[in-house]
C-alpha cells in the first residue's frame, strides 16, 4: 500500500488548488487563447483532485503512460487506494506561478509551480519501526526542499513543499505530470525527442 500511495503522488502533479484560485490560475484578459485553456484544463483537473474523480482523474493522464500501465489498471490502482482512505489528502496547494507556454515540434508545454500541503496516513500505525522508516523516506524524498512533521496520536504525515507539475498539450487537451515524474517518463522515451530537448533548455 506505501508504494501505491507513493505511485499516486507521482503520476499526478501531487497538488489540486484550493476552490477559490490563486492570481496566477485566474484567467486575465490579457491571456491568449492557449493560457486560457490552460489555466481552464488545469481547473478542471483540480476539481476532479479534490473530488478524487478517479475518471477524470485519468483523462488528464499523459496518454503515453498507458503504454507502461494500462488505463484499466490503472483505474483499479487508484481506485484500491482511494478506497482504503490511506490515499494522500492534498488539503491546500496555492499555483505560484505558471510559466509562459512554449511550443515544440509536437505540441505546446508549460511549469507550474505549486505550494501545497498534504496530509498521509500511516499505512501501519501499529508499526512505529516503520512509521520511522516512512518519515525518512518522505524527508528523502523532500531533499531538503520542504518539511514533514509526524503525529504520533493520530498516525498522520503533514508534508508542506513546493511542487513542479509538467502540463502538455499534443493534440487540443492538457495533460498533467509531476517534473520529477516526467523525467522517467522520458528514460523510458514516452516523450518525444523535441520535448525533451526544450525541457532542458529549461532545466539550464
Amino acid at each position: 500500500m506505501y508504494k501505491i500511495m507513493l505511485f499516486i503522488t507521482l503520476i499526478f502533479f501531487s497538488g489540486c488548488n484550493t476552490k477559490t484560485p490563486t492570481k496566477s490560475t485566474k484567467i486575465e484578459v490579457s491571456d491568449n487563447s492557449s493560457m486560457k485553456t490552460l489555466k481552464s484544463d488545469l481547473a478542471l483537473y483540480t476539481q476532479a483532485t479534490i473530488d478524487n474523480d478517479i475518471p477524470k482523474l485519468i483523462n488528464f493522464i499523459y496518454p503515453k503512460v498507458f503504454t507502461i500501465v494500462p488505463k484499466d489498471k490503472m483505474t483499479q490502482i487508484l481506485t484500491m487506494a482511494y478506497n482504503s482512505g490511506n490515499a494522500p489528502k492534498v488539503t491546500d496547494v496555492k499555483h505560484i506561478n505558471i510559466k509562459p507556454i512554449k511550443s515544440y515540434k509536437e505540441g505546446m508545454f508549460s511549469i507550474i509551480t505549486s505550494s501545497m500541503s498534504t496530509t498521509l496516513k500511516s499505512p501501519m500505525p501499529n508499526n512505529p519501526k516503520f512509521e520511522a522508516y516512512m518519515l525518512e523516506r518522505i524527508k528523502k524524498g523532500l531533499n531538503g526542499k520542504g518539511s514533514v512533521d509526524f503525529n504520533k496520536e493520530k498516525h498522520t504525515f503533514s508534508i508542506n513543499h513546493l511542487s513542479r507539475t509538467l502540463a502538455i498539450n499534443e493534440n487540443g487537451t492538457w495533460k498533467f505530470a509531476g517534473v520529477k515524474q516526467a523525467k522517467k517518463y522520458a528514460q523510458k522515451g514516452l516523450l518525444t525527442q523535441s520535448l525533451v530537448e526544450a525541457l532542458q533548455k529549461e532545466d539550464n
